[in-house]
C-alpha cells in the first residue's frame, strides 16, 4: 500500500508543480506588436517605429522596456516604464540613431518587454523579447561629396573674415 502511495506522489507531484507554474505564468499576460521589427538607415539618420504593449492581465501592472544588444545607445525608447491596467494597450516609441561614423553592415539586438505586477513580493513577472535588425546602408557618394564641399565652403569663408579682419586692423 505505501509503495503504490509513493508512486502515485511521484507521478503527481511534477504535474501538480506544472499546473501551479502554468497558473502563474498566465496571470502575467504580455502582448507586443509587432512581434519583429526591422530598421534600416543611414549613418546619422534616424527612425522611429511604434511597438503597442498590451496587459493582457487581469490586474494592473508595471512594464519597463528596454533594449539587449551591442550598440544599445543606438536607442531612445519613450515611455521606457509606464503603468496598465487590465487589458490596457500602451504605443512606446522605439528611435534608431546610429553615429554618423557607423560602417555600414547589420545588427541584431532585442527590444525587452517586462511586466511585473504591483504589490508582487517576489518581484517576479513575465518578459517578451521583441527581435530587432538594423541595417545600416552606405551613404551616397552626393553626400559625402556634400559633407566635403560644406566643410571646404565653411573653410574658405573662416579665412576670408581673417583676411577682412586684419586688414581692418591695420588701417585702425
Amino acid at each position: 500500500m505505501l509503495s503504490r502511495l509513493s508512486k502515485a506522489l511521484i507521478v503527481m507531484l511534477p504535474v501538480i508543480g506544472l499546473l501551479l507554474c502554468t497558473s502563474s505564468a498566465l496571470a502575467f499576460g504580455i502582448g507586443v506588436a509587432p512581434g519583429k521589427m526591422e530598421f534600416s538607415l543611414r549613418p546619422g539618420d534616424a527612425e522611429v517605429q511604434t511597438l503597442h504593449v498590451i496587459n493582457q492581465a487581469n490586474q494592473k501592472s508595471e512594464f519597463q522596456v528596454y533594449v539587449e544588444g551591442e550598440d544599445e545607445e543606438w536607442f531612445v525608447i519613450t515611455p521606457g516604464k509606464f503603468t496598465l491596467g487590465a487589458q490596457e494597450t500602451k504605443s512606446v516609441e522605439i528611435l534608431v540613431a546610429p553615429p554618423l561614423t557607423t560602417a555600414p553592415e547589420e545588427h541584431d539586438f532585442s527590444i525587452c518587454v517586462v511586466s511585473i505586477p504591483p504589490n508582487s513580493d517576489l518581484s517576479i513577472g513575465a518578459g517578451i523579447k521583441v527581435p530587432t535588425h538594423v541595417q545600416i546602408t552606405e551613404l551616397p557618394v552626393m553626400a559625402i561629396q556634400w559633407w566635403i564641399a560644406s566643410i571646404v565652403i565653411l573653410a574658405i569663408v573662416a579665412v576670408g573674415l581673417l583676411v577682412l579682419w586684419r586688414r581692418k586692423a591695420r588701417h585702425v
